[in-house]
């Protein structure tokens, strides 16, 4: 297996924009290909480079505004590509692609998968150059294969953490969805959005996985912790600080409805939502964050609730006399509020 950095692009840029000094951010999978690239940057060009050392969980996580604080010229974003190929004032997205051949593992889906004749493909940023092949080798085993179109903001067949709009389209012309990688984390979100049944292709063990019992029990986790805070007197309202998460016009909703109902609400504002960060808060009884959905549903370790805005919405129906329905069959559980326009 080998996962290489677009670095063309990277030294396309370099040479067109003549930066002094570069700031980089990767996820914690691509260090050691990022650290080997900003040497070459160095080497080639002379430019330095500055390696973010902040969480790098998606395009949520780009370092934007980090480049004025640091003096640098521009940003590279590395391993998390979408449609469009630059954001906000100063970030470039460079692409990761891995090279791991699916043929052996499609050939076991293709017996798991029998059940089901027509199949969704999805994947995300490493695994995009593979849904063709894999979808020409699954039609010719009898399957009808679709891949959801992309979008403004994703590309055909892509899905993030918490957007799954491009399979969520398809999802009443497919019996199940095959995600491409290894990766519970896409694979589970893809399940609970679009309420099919799914399955992680693992091209590294060759391995074929149901995600129903993974989904099923966070799901019920979700739930609980809906039904839990709605005993809550004093909440938190979490805003987030990262770029992409930036959700104010949803933590001031959300304040509203809870100080409608006779709630009190204590405002709040952080990079990273974690136990540690919450524990002095000991009058609070329960928080919702508008950052990233995924740390209220993939169930970190909170001692009390922690709602993200796909619970936090269930939480105000219930509060309103409403039901809440499947609150996480959605297309997306939070809108990105990076600058993700092309310039």
């Amino acid at each position: 297996m080998t996962v290489r950095i677009d670095e063309k692009r990277v030294f396309e840029i370099i040479e067109s924009e003549k930066p002094k000094v570069v700031l980089v951010n990767a996820p914690g999978g691509l260090l050691r290909q990022t650290k080997e690239l900003m040497e070459r940057v160095k080497e080639k060009y002379g430019v330095t480079s500055v390696l973010s050392g902040d969480s790098c969980f998606g395009i949520c996580d780009t370092a934007d505004d980090d480049v004025e604080e640091l003096q640098a010229d521009l940003a590279f974003h590395i391993g998390h590509n979408a449609a469009v190929t630059e954001v906000g004032d100063y970030t470039y997205l460079v692409d990761a692609v891995d090279d791991v051949e699916f043929g052996e593992v499609v050939e076991k889906a293709a017996v798991v998968l029998a059940p089901y004749k027509r199949v969704g493909l999805a994947t995300f940023s490493q695994h995009l150059h593979q849904l063709k092949p894999v979808k020409e080798r699954l039609e010719t085993k009898g399957f009808e294969v679709i891949i959801g179109k992309g979008n403004s903001m994703m590309l055909e067949g892509q899905v993030f953490g918490c957007d799954f709009s491009t399979s969520y389209q398809i999802r009443e012309q497919v019996d199940a969805f095959a995600v491409l990688g290894e990766s519970e984390f896409h694979a589970v979100g893809l399940a609970l959005a679009t309420g099919r049944p799914t399955f992680m292709l693992d091209p590294y063990m060759d391995e074929v996985t149901d995600m129903q019992q993974a989904a099923d029990e966070r799901r019920k986790r979700a739930i609980l912790a809906v039904y839990k805070a709605r005993d809550a007197r004093v909440f938190g309202v979490i805003t987030g600080l990262k770029e992409g998460q930036k959700m104010l016009g949803r933590s001031r909703w959300i304040t509203t409805r809870l100080e409608m109902s006779g709630r009190k609400v204590v405002q709040l504002a952080m990079r990273d939502v974690t136990a540690e960060r919450l524990a002095p808060h000991r009058e609070i009884d329960a928080f919702i964050q508008t950052a990233c959905p995924r740390i209220s549903i993939d169930g970190f370790t909170f001692d009390r609730p922690v709602l993200s805005i796909p619970q936090a919405d269930a939480l105000v129906a219930l509060i309103e006399g409403r039901e809440p329905g499947e609150f996480l069959e959605r297309s997306k559980w939070i809108e990105l509020t990076v600058g993700l326009i092309k310039r």
